[in-house]
């Protein structure tokens, strides 16, 4: 009888150590999860903050009543001209046009990464609005490539192209 009693209660703390190891795993993992939770939720406010701060930035960029002033030289009509911005680490590329000529029905204008090596790579396909301005954000680009120039040519409207086929209406070159 005592033997049943010392049976039962090693039985007993056994159980009672037993859930104690197992409380106490739980509650150091749900530390961990808090501060995973906490890392991930920190992380999501400073995304959605980036998100809306570049949202806000092309939707000024393209919103239908901004104002896009270009200065040249005195008398002189306004020339075709864009800026690429590009970032060959993600690449980013954001490319903005201005005085683009209309274009005819059969023809759209193209965007051409000129790569330090290779041939140039198609970078999108676009129709300038009724002030001859365009906008060309992030389209898809192979990872890494470095750009030596971006060259826009006028292209048959069946693109995107393998390679420039169409007249060269600008290129730029490095800054």
């Amino acid at each position: 009888s005592s033997r049943t009693t010392r049976a039962t209660s090693g039985r007993g703390w056994a159980a009672a150590a037993a859930m104690a190891l197992l409380a106490f795993t739980l509650w150091r993992d749900l530390g961990v999860l808090r501060r995973d939770f906490a890392n991930i939720t920190a992380q999501a406010t400073h995304d959605r903050s980036e998100l809306e701060r570049v949202s806000a930035i092309l939707d000024g960029l393209n919103a239908p009543d901004a104002q896009r002033i270009t200065l040249a030289a005195a008398k002189t009509p306004p020339q075709p001209q864009g800026k690429a911005i590009y970032q060959r680490k993600n690449s980013n590329l954001i490319f903005l046009a201005s005085n683009l000529p209309p274009l005819p029905a059969d023809k759209i204008y193209e965007l051409w990464l000129i790569p330090t090596q290779g041939a140039p790579i198609a970078a999108g396909l676009f129709k300038p609005d009724a002030k001859g301005d365009a906008v060309v954000v992030n389209p898809p680009l192979p990872a890494g490539i470095e750009a030596k120039t971006f060259a826009v040519t006028l292209e048959p409207v069946d693109g995107p192209h393998e390679a420039p086929r169409g007249t060269g209406v600008m290129q730029g070159i490095g800054e």
